[in-house]
């Protein structure tokens, strides 16, 4: 039994299921999955940077969702940057995994926190991203400055699992969006541009990151047939 539990696969596969537990309780839920929505956010600053785009402010709120507003002085940059960021998030779940197949959790677990550190310094602009900025980046300071390692590789998996879960979850969402609400979203600012259905370009943000989703597990995940062995 000790030897089960001491199986690194094992305690991968619990650790995905605590995530996909959490992610759906409520206030906690929404709290870790605003790590996704920072990066989605993030997605469309980088490609605004890119462009030579100014971003204004970044919000994030109770509810999980999240807003950056990048100034837009053409449709061209208005559609790469409103395509940057359910694309990145898929990517920078693969990226994750990659790092951590690599042993490189505490330098991931820094490149989390910096991230949330730059934002918070130059785009965080309401009062909820600050403070949830604030706390979780205090959070993993901590754990850093007092090197808990079992916590940091528990903690540098399980942010890995979440980014991975909404990448996936969010288009969903943006899907059921699409086809039921005239809610603003990235699909309705790219059907804006390019004069197709949101529904649409919703269908081909989820295509997308689940078979990023499909790459990263069959390059990363633990097989089954390594969990019995």
């Amino acid at each position: 039994m000790i030897t089960f539990f001491n199986n690194e696969s094992i305690q991968f596969y619990l650790i995905l299921l605590t995530v996909w537990i959490t992610i759906y309780i409520p206030y906690i839920g929404k709290y870790i999955r605003l790590i996704s929505t920072m990066i989605h956010e993030g997605g469309h600053v980088w490609m605004g940077w890119m462009l030579g785009e100014k971003t204004v402010k970044i919000n994030l709120f109770s509810n999980a969702g999240g807003e950056a507003s990048v100034t837009i002085s053409n449709k061209f940059k208005k559609l790469l940057i409103a395509i940057a960021g359910y694309p990145l998030t898929a990517l920078m779940a693969f990226f994750s995994f990659w790092l951590l197949s690599k042993d490189l959790h505490v330098y991931y677990i820094i490149g989390i926190v910096s991230i949330s550190f730059l934002f918070l310094l130059l785009y965080f602009r309401n009062f909820f991203g600050i403070i949830w900025a604030v706390t979780f980046i205090s959070i993993n300071v901590c754990l850093l400055y007092f090197h808990y390692h079992l916590l940091i590789h528990i903690l540098a998996q399980a942010y890995a699992c979440i980014i991975l879960l909404e990448s996936v979850f969010s288009c969903f969402i943006l899907m059921y969006v699409s086809f039921t609400s005239n809610i603003t979203s990235d699909a309705s600012n790219i059907a804006s541009v390019l004069y197709l259905p949101k529904q649409f370009i919703a269908i081909l943000f989820t295509a997308f990151n689940v078979y990023m989703a499909y790459v990263t597990i069959t390059h990363f995940f633990p097989t089954l047939n390594h969990i019995i062995n």
